[in-house]
This record gives structure tokens, sequence and C-alpha cells, in this order.
């Protein structure tokens, strides 16, 4: 016999040396073995003597050098892959074929904002992963990547062992789970305001942002009502977040508002009462181990979560990137159709990977990210259509009137637009002229007038379309005044050409525009339920209209301009008092618009007594009414508002410096001492 283990005459352990050397029972299941798993090492530290055991890893050991060469050959491939998707990236066309449904253009790939999927893929079609769904309605993504085991040498962990029987504390930024479920349920308000909220919910801002499927929940939210124990901890975390969510629409005078909160002032109870339900949501999210199991609940909750941290402007990113993830790991980001689901399930996937996205983009237009652009497996978007016809099972033709869907996939497209004008104006090789942006713009334009267009019988829309659209315009608008900021900081800085005024025309039209739309929603008692948008991302938009046109009357082409626009921003202001009482933008912005109407006044009564301006009321030939532009310019754009217009200055609400205001403050005081 030659030397082998067999002629020493002694038996080999078992055990891996890890355990052996800390005297701790090994479990003896593979390399590395779940003791030393559970201790934080890796196969390198996991070395078994006994080498008939693990035969396998002896044929691991032997072909090291093979398997690296495999795993480099194939990385080299992806990186290729990924290069000739970015080259086609770049290479899309910009203009969209807008069909006059929504559903047509939307269920194409995007390629008029460049997020189409290259041709060279379409030979790698069949290279995804697959679902695993447990009894308990969790569900994981498993990657094309985990069939590699075999070849690397590690084996895919057994799904059921990694999901925790007790949960861990490792649940951040959530809190600890270790409240009971009948807690859980305590905090819930009374059942009666429980269907009053979830009524507010479904009416108000379901159709702004239609990720669930409205039917499903309603039929799942009445077996809750007479079984409590019927539903997952997951799906009782959603309902909480609707309650959040739906308590900030309330009116100020709303008796839900004084029954639920006890707070003194109308902010603090909405304040105190969504603070309450989102905290509730997450604890119930901890407490089913959101960290390692999901369900589509779970993640509907999360993408509602931000949406809601996001119009009550709270630090959202981390928890976004967390989402994100999460929605990978249930394999979101790769189209439904290919794991054979049914046709509600398929919709909910790709609405809930629709609206992340939309938060995800403009989360990362106002962070400044260095990719713009979400790799996804072609997922395709949500179809537009009502959600009973999921259930008929049949697609009906494209609806007259717009469906439950079509405002979801409008923002999707806006959002793109913003991220295109964000990589125009903030890099320094942007793929994008301004000319394409506004083309882009224009295009979604049209479709919101087709698709929110009085249906055959002349009668209007239900209120919540037409609050909607109204939102559209609104950030239409606002897109418009971004992506025309250069040409218009060119003609406050004394550049007076043909396309310098046609911008100054332009922003002025968006901006009065705007204005209009804060008003409506403002006054409207149709509206009243939106007061909640009006006080966030409406009057964010509102108030970058107002100091786009105070920038403009510094120099306004006739005196009818200047009282036109003197009026309208006067009565802007009302509308921004008015809701400072449940609006933090809004008590800020307040003192600003004030400060800055007078700035105005007095800079154009001294421009008056220095050259007489035109009383002429503006006919069609507006561009003739523009005088020569005075030099220097800056004697009528101080150098601080003009530094207050920059683009970056407003991107969203966050990104406003209100600090940078302060020089209308010490103005006023120089006025006043009569030194201005």
């Amino acid at each position: 016999m030659t030397s082998s283990s067999r002629s020493t005459g002694k038996r080999l352990p078992i055990s891996c040396q890890a355990c052996r050397t800390r005297k701790i029972r090994c479990s003896r299941d593979g390399r590395p073995c779940q003791t030393c798993v559970r201790r934080g090492l890796g196969a390198e530290d996991c070395v078994y003597l006994g080498q008939p055991r693990l035969s396998s890893e002896n044929t691991v050991t032997a072909d090291a050098t093979l398997q690296k060469e495999l795993l480099a050959r194939i990385r080299n491939l992806e990186d290729t892959l990924h290069k000739q998707a970015a080259s086609s990236y770049m290479s899309d066309s910009l203009s969209p074929q807008m069909s006059p449904s929504v559903a047509g253009s939307f269920s194409e790939p995007d390629s008029s904002i460049g997020i189409s999927q290259p041709d060279i893929r379409n030979s790698f079609l069949g290279n995804f992963g697959t679902l695993q769904t447990f009894s308990s309605g969790y569900v994981r993504y498993l990657p094309l990547a985990s069939q590699w085991g075999s070849v690397t040498g590690s084996a895919v962990h057994d799904v059921d062992a990694d999901i925790p029987e007790e949960g861990d504390d490792l649940q951040i930024p959530f809190a600890r789970n270790n409240i009971s479920r009948e807690e859980l349920l305590a905090v819930l308000p009374p059942g009666r305001y429980c269907d009053a909220l979830k009524d507010v919910y479904f009416r108000v801002f379901s159709p702004m942002f239609h990720i669930l499927h409205d039917l499903t929940f309603e039929a799942e939210y009445q077996r809750f009502c007479h079984d409590p124990s019927s539903v997952s901890t997951a799906w009782i975390a959603l309902l909480f977040i609707i309650l959040g969510i739906a308590v900030t629409a309330l009116d100020d005078d709303d008796p839900l508002l004084s029954d639920l909160g006890r707070e003194k002032t109308v902010s603090r109870n909405i304040k105190v009462l969504s603070t309450r339900y989102r905290s509730a949501a997450l604890r119930c999210l901890a407490a089913d181990g959101v960290f390692s199991r999901h369900s589509i609940n779970s993640l509907q909750c999360l993408v509602l979560v931000n949406y809601a941290r996001i119009h009550r402007g709270l630090p959202t990113w981390t928890l976004l990137g967390f989402t994100h993830h999460v929605a990978i790991s249930m394999g979101c980001h790769v189209d439904p159709e290919r794991f054979g689901l049914g046709p509600i399930e398929r919709e909910e996937r790709r609405r809930a990977w629709t609206g992340l996205m939309i938060l995800y983009i403009n989360q990362n237009n106002t962070f400044g990210g260095p990719d713009q652009r979400i790799h996804s497996q072609d997922v395709k978007f949500p179809l537009e259509i009502n959600d009973v016809d999921l259930l008929t099972g049949g697609k009906s033709e494209p609806a007259m009137q717009p469906t439950q869907t079509t405002y979801l996939l409008l923002e999707y497209q806006l959002s793109k637009i913003s991220s295109m004008i964000c990589e125009t104006l903030f890099t320094f090789a942007p793929r994008f002229s301004i000319s394409q942006i506004e083309t882009e713009i224009l295009a979604i334009h049209e479709t919101c007038d087709k698709r929110y267009q009085l249906d055959a019988s002349g009668e209007t829309l239900p209120s919540h379309h037409l609050a909607n659209l109204n939102t559209l315009y609104g950030h239409l608008h606002q897109l418009f005044l971004l992506s025309l900021r250069p040409n218009l900081c060119r003609y406050l800085q004394g550049e007076v050409t043909p396309e310098t005024c046609s911008a100054r025309a332009k922003c002025a039209a968006s901006a009065k525009a705007t204005l209009a739309i804060y008003q409506s929603l403002h006054d409207l008692p149709q509206y009243s339920t939106y007061k909640w948008y009006n006080s966030g991302l409406g009057s964010f938009h509102a108030f970058h209209a107002v100091v786009v046109l105070c920038a403009i009357l510094m120099h306004p082409d006739s005196q009818f301009e200047f009282t036109e626009t003197h009026d309208l921003l006067w009565r802007s202001l009302d509308a921004f008092a008015a809701l400072s009482n449940r609006s933090n933008f809004c008590s800020k912005a307040v003192p600003v618009i004030r400060q800055l109407l007078d700035f105005v006044n007095a800079r154009n009564q001294q421009q008056q007594n220095l050259v007489p301006m035109d009383n002429t009321v503006p006919t069609s030939a507006a561009p003739s009414f523009i005088q020569p532009y005075p030099t220097p310019p800056v004697e009528y754009i101080p150098e601080p508002l003009f530094a207050q217009l920059r683009p970056q200055n407003w991107v969203s609400p966050g990104s406003v410096q209100w600090d940078g205001w302060n020089f209308l403050a010490q103005e006023q005081r120089l006025r006043q001492s009569g030194l201005g």
C-alpha cells in the first residue's frame, strides 16, 4: 500500500478544522459548513482533512484554474454586452411615436428618451432567472448566476433556512421587531375611520400613483374586517401606509382630523397622524422580516412609504435604495411574463416597478447621481387599462377617457425628461439639445391634451382626472422653465436675440400658466382634497414661477405687462399665505415673495423715472414692445437675484436655497433708511 491516509492507521477528522479548533459542533454539510457561515467564516477558513467526505471539493480544487478562466470569460462577456448596450442607449432616437392612446406608446420600448433595449439582447432573452415562491406568500428571485454554483463551488443556500423563525435585531432603519401582531393592530383607528381614510386614498391618491390593484385590495380589506388574522403582516403594513397618506388629504375642518388627532393646529395634526401610521407600517414590515423575505404587499408598502416621505419633504434616498434592492430581489426588474404569473400579479409588479422608477429618477436628479439610467431586463410598462379589465381578462379598445394608469405612465415620461434636462444642464458633454428636450415636452403636452379631452357626450371629466391633468400641466411648465433657463439668463444678462426673446416669452407664458393652475387648485371646491399637493410640489412650482416672473419684471416690455403680471403675483401671494398653516414650504415662501414684490416695485419706479414705459396694450406683435436691454444689465438684475435663478436651485423643493434670499431684507432696510 502506498503512503496514503489509510497507511497511517489514523482516522481522519470529519469536522472542519475551524470547528475543531473552537471545539464546537460542526454541521459537516459542505464547505463552508453552516456553523462557519453563522460565525462569518468563508470557504477558505472551513478546511476538511477528511478529503474522501468531500470528494466533489477535490474536483473543484483541482479545477480551480479552469474555473477562474471561465469566470474571467464570463465577466469579459458581460462587460462587452454592457458597453454595447450603452452604445445603443446613446444612439437612440429622441422623437417619441405617440399614438392617440397612451397605451400604444407606453407598451413599446421607450426609444424617445433612451431606454430602449438594444437589438443584440434579442439572442439572450432566455437568460433570466426564476422565481421561488413560498406557501406563505414570500417571493425570491434566483438569478441565472446562481446556476454557476457548481462551477464556483458555492451552492445556493436553502431559502427556507434563510427565513428566520424569529426576528433579528438588524431591522435598520426599521424599529425593532419584538412587537406583537396584536399591538400593531391596536394602532389602527376604529373601523369607521379606516373605512373613511381608505376611501380618501382610493379617490385621491390611487388615480395619481396607481401601483395597487384597487379591487384586489378592497376584497382583502373586507376579508380583514371580518377576520384580522386572515391577512399577512405585510398587508397590514400596506393598510397603515394607505391611512398615513390619506390623512394628508383631509380638509382643515374635516372632523376626522379632530377625532383622530389631539394637536392644536391642522399642520400638527396631519404631521402627527401621518407619522404615526408611517411608523406603524415600517414596524409591521420589520415584524414581517422585510430584510430577508418579501412579498408584493411589502414592496407596495415600501414604494408608498417613499412616496409619502417625498411629498412630506422628508429624507428618502437611503430608504429608496433599499426599496430598489427589495424589488430586484423579487425579480421585478425582469418582465413578469417570463414567470408565468397571472394578469393581476403581472400588472402589480409592473406598476410597483414603474412607480419606484419615477421616485428613483426624481430623487437621483435631486442628488445628482452619477448614472441616471436604471437597467432592467425588458420590463414592460403597465397596461393602460382600468383594474376591472384585468378581472374580465380582455383588453378593451383604447378608452376615450383616461384610465387608472394613464397618469402614472405620463408621469414616468415626465420624470425621464426631467432627467434629460438635468443631464443637459449639469454635465460637460450632454447628449441632448434644448430644442430636442422642448420637442419632447411638447409631445407629452399634446398627449395630455388628447387623453384628457372631453368625452363624446360633452360631459366634463371626473374631478380626480381634472386634478391629475392640472398637475401634469404644472409639471410640464416646470420642465419648460428649467430647460429654457440658459436662454432666459442670457436675455437677462443683456443678450437680446430672437432666440433669447423667444425664451423670455415662453418662460413668461409657462410661469403665468403655472400660477393659474396653482390658483385653481386652491380656489375651486372640487379640488379641496388636493391641498396636500398644492402645499408641497404645487407650491414649489408656483414659487419657481413667481421668481421667474419677478426677474422678467425687472425689465418689462410694457407698463401693461408689468401691471398685469404684478396683479397675478399678488393674488398668488394670497394662496401661499392661506396654505401656510399646513405647509412649511409656504410659510418660508410668503415673506420672500412679499419682499420680492416690494423689490420689483421699487426697481420699476426707478426705471419709470428714468425712461417712461409704453402703456399700450400688447397685441399679437408682442416682440415689437421689447425694448433694447439697458447697460449694464446688473443695474436691473442684481447679482444675488441672478444667482437664485440658477437651475440647480429648482430641481426639487429640497434644492431651494432659502438663505440666498436674505439680500431682499437688506435691500428693504436700505430703502427704508433712504439709501436704496
